[in-house]
């Protein structure tokens, strides 16, 4: 008590906070952030995202700058949850120093500030350390609402593929639960914001040290002149007990929610131990099921990318030669950054005693796939047609592969069929077979050319080169003329 007078009488005595508003997006966060800024906590500035008419008429109070520097740093980091240690790499210095400008500019004038994006839930713990930085504490509260209504209000707003949008709910909830632990938080339902608002922002102003308005009736009315209950129109009503028994839903999807409710209305349990041990669970599950969410999953490449697959490198190179006679911007040896990241990713697999077919969702692997992840997509928005040539005998095709899936590239796979090798190399047959069938059964779902090397220097050969490149990406057009080729492979 003692010493909340002293920090009244010298305001240079109180503890900077900054709020943040975590938790997925469609969860309550825009309401919340207002109310908080009801209480007397600013926002920081005027340059606020604009209100949509049709989406959010009331706004969304999502600063501007901090918008700004979220994008950057998403245009290196792709992936949720981001490789260990993102905050202190390299790629991410400059946004770091913009974020530590921005934050101490701000915190000269306030004292408190309440600050609100969904994209910050990818990046907390990149906060917290430059939080740490500028000498300001985090107060991190925490929305969780029903997932079946997020997606639900993600589809009615954006049209989002639902279950793109409940992974997103599913990994941007993980990561506020998981990367808040050691600071001060507050986990608030959905329903507890919107039909207790005002008790549930005096719970969060007593237990997170932050300001209270003199004036309740006032905060009351400001309260009651901005939530309006018509707006909730993704708002199933839905108990507990009915969510349990969904048959839509998978059950690290339930206990998730369940986890989260459980925290909002049981503070020790949110405390405990038993908390972080169930969430840490639930986020090794997650990873080991689906990998780093790749973020951009409504961004369309309008490029072409031709992957060109072979055992013998004069092969790969001579159908380099006829691809660049058909316009396709080829990466060689020459390019040495794609050719050092194939091999950091192919030594990173060959010191592992045993390698998983899912080793491109696998999140040890992450940080190289980021890196993989941002020269393909770079070559791919600054080039109409391009490729690689990689090693039938390399790993990294797998990944190739992914990475484009994820982008959704117009991707076409040309696999170069050593078929004099094979028939006088015996000794390496059922070897270059089976990575032959590696490749092609991974590449099966996508347009792909098998070509045998013994005709590579057959006019023909151009010509089929061509009119593959050339056609639609339907699979069926693209196949259609190479099928007895494929069956060659069956027959060694």
């Amino acid at each position: 008590m003692a010493i909340h007078l002293l920090q009244q009488l010298f305001p240079g005595l109180r503890t900077k906070r900054a709020v943040l508003v975590l938790g997925s997006g469609r969860s309550g966060t825009s309401v919340l952030t207002k109310c908080i800024n009801f209480m007397g906590i600013s926002l920081g500035t005027d340059n606020l995202l604009a209100p949509s008419k049709r989406i959010n008429p009331k706004g969304y109070f999502e600063n501007k700058d901090v918008i700004k520097i979220h994008k950057s740093l998403g245009s290196k980091i792709r992936y949720r949850p981001a490789f260990e240690g993102y905050y202190d790499s390299p790629k991410v210095k400059k946004d770091r120093a913009a974020l530590t400008k921005y934050l101490s500019g701000k915190f000269k004038k306030e004292t408190y500030l309440v600050i609100k994006d969904p994209r910050m839930n990818d990046y907390i713990e990149l906060w917290q350390h430059v939080l740490d930085d500028v000498d300001v504490k985090p107060a991190e509260i925490i929305l969780i609402r029903n997932p079946l209504d997020v997606v639900a209000s993600n589809s009615r707003a954006w049209h989002r593929d639902k279950i793109l949008a409940l992974r997103q709910w599913q990994v941007r909830t993980l990561l506020s639960m998981r990367d808040t632990k050691g600071y001060p938080r507050l986990m608030v339902s959905y329903e507890d914001l919107f039909h207790k608002t005002l008790p549930t922002l005096r719970r969060v102003s007593e237990q997170l040290d932050l300001p209270w308005p003199k004036d309740e009736k006032e905060l009351q009315a400001k309260i009651d002149g901005f939530i309006d209950p018509n707006l909730q129109k993704s708002d199933s009503g839905e108990s507990l007990e009915d969510f349990k028994n969904e048959k839509d839903l998978e059950d690290d999807v339930k206990e998730l929610y369940l986890l989260g409710m459980k925290a909002a209305s049981d503070d020790d349990f949110f405390a405990s131990e038993d908390f972080d041990k169930q969430i840490n669970d639930l986020t090794d599950r997650y990873l080991k099921k689906y990998g780093s969410l790749y973020r951009d999953f409504n961004v369309k490449i309008d490029s072409k990318t031709v992957f060109v697959y072979g055992t013998n490198s004069d092969q790969i190179k001579q159908v380099n030669t006829l691809l660049i006679k058909q316009g396709v911007d080829m990466d060689d040896e020459k390019t040495k950054r794609i050719h050092n990241l194939q091999r950091a990713v192919t030594q990173k697999l060959n010191s592992e005693s045993e390698v998983s077919d899912n080793y491109p969702d696998d999140y040890v692997y992450l940080e190289l796939k980021e890196d993989l992840n941002n020269y393909v997509r770079h070559a791919a928005k600054t080039k109409s047609i391009w490729g690689i040539g990689d090693h039938l005998t390399s790993q990294t095709f797998a990944m190739l592969l992914t990475i484009s899936e994820e982008m959704n590239l117009d991707t076409r796979n040309v696999v170069i069929l050593d078929d004099q090798h094979l028939t006088i190399d015996e000794t390496k047959k059922t070897e270059l077979v089976a990575a032959y069938n590696r490749v092609l059964k991974r590449i099966n779902k996508h347009p792909h050319l098998i070509i045998l090397a013994s005709t590579l220097n057959k006019p023909e050969t151009e010509q089929q080169i061509a009119k593959f490149i050339e056609a639609d990406n339907k699979p069926d057009q693209l196949l259609d003329y190479q099928h007895e080729v494929a069956n060659e492979i069956d027959q060694l």
